[in-house]
């Protein structure tokens, strides 16, 4: 963990000079068998620039967007290539974490293939549109949802899935997901579950929790394929401030706790942790925590199933980071190739 640490201080060039010490370039190898479900649909693609795609699932009349980018070194014979499914919050597009975060950057130096996928829009309760990825708390936000049901976001993101592997060479063994604010919620409870099949990590930053009375509807549908997960969350966020004064957890005008201890005291953050360690296959009662000035990290590592490979969970609160996904623009880290590394290490 103070190896990671280490890690965190580092800018992309950074890790890009140390990439023979960090491990961030993956070797080139055969990946294994790729669980293509479904259709696969036309795709463009320009390797060195981001191109907009549309596909029109088997199950919704929408048109969905997504954004592919593909590194100016990508050859086909050079693959497999890593791919990371970026998720945008609520109201944002596929744009908005290309143009605001580094994944783009980061898949150029790196070597991997990025993608934006875009949730659709929909009429909610406050009285505004906006998009949405689907999960079972935004259906409660819909003004009405028999009329305008939510679309199958699970099924998009598999075919689009299915897009990307017809028309490029990614390696199949290392699909990963982040998610910011709505998207990492979606990747918390839905990629982890419905779509273990693809992908072999996971991460998000400010997403909601998981309801903490129901952890086997968060286990994996075959109830086999546990993927870890890491999660990252500022002390001044202020969407958990919220939601933490609204349980009575928090005192008005008050910063989310930074030790452990106190984490663990305040059940609006430690239920919810709590719960998706279980659910991430974890024993949640065996954990470590590390304390840093900026940051403070609690590590779930010991199987509660039986599994062949390692898996973990790791809850990362950050100071005086806001609710926002942490780059070098709204946070002096950028936590891109950090969760990208942590990532690389897992594969499906």
């Amino acid at each position: 963990m103070i190896q990671l640490f280490t890690i965190a201080l580092l800018t992309i060039p950074q890790i890009i000079t140390a990439g023979g010490q960090v491990g961030l370039h993956p070797p080139r190898r055969v990946p294994g068998k790729c669980n293509f479900i479904g259709a696969s649909h036309a795709m463009a693609f320009t390797p060195g620039a981001p191109v907009e795609n549309f596909l029109v699932t088997t199950a919704d009349p929408d048109p969905r967007r997504f954004i592919v980018y593909v590194p100016s070194s990508y050859q086909a014979t050079q693959g497999p290539y890593p791919v990371v499914f970026m998720l945008h919050g609520t109201g944002q597009t596929a744009g908005s974490p290309y143009s605001r975060l580094t994944w783009d950057e980061a898949a150029e130096a790196l070597d991997f293939i990025a993608v934006f996928p875009e949730a659709l829009p929909y009429l909610l309760l406050d009285g505004t549109t906006r998009t949405k990825w689907a999960t079972a708390h935004v259906a409660n936000d819909l003004v009405d949802p028999l009329e305008l049901p939510l679309a199958d976001d699970v099924l998009f993101l598999r075919e689009l899935f299915n897009t990307l592997g017809t028309h490029l060479a990614i390696d199949c063994d290392r699909i990963y997901a982040s998610g910011f604010s709505n998207g990492g919620a979606f990747v918390k409870a839905e990629i982890r579950t419905q779509l273990a099949d693809i992908f072999a990590a996971t991460s998000s930053a400010g997403g909601i929790g998981v309801r903490v009375n129901y952890p086997g509807e968060f286990y994996p549908a075959n109830g086999i394929d546990f993927r870890p997960h890491y999660e990252i969350v500022g002390n001044k966020d202020e969407n958990k401030e919220d939601a933490c004064i609204a349980a009575g957890d928090l005192a008005p005008g008050n910063d989310l706790p930074m030790a452990a201890a106190d984490i663990m005291a305040m059940p609006c953050l430690w239920d919810t942790i709590h719960a998706m360690a279980s659910e991430v296959g974890m024993d949640a009662s065996v954990f470590s925590s590390v304390e840093q000035i900026y940051t403070t990290e609690i590590l779930w590592s010991t199987n509660a199933f039986p599994a062949s490979v390692p898996r973990e969970y790791r809850f990362r609160v950050l100071r005086n980071l806001t609710h926002e996904y942490p780059s070098g623009a709204n946070y002096p880290t950028d936590y891109v190739p950090i969760l990208y590394d942590w990532m690389l290490q897992y594969t499906r």
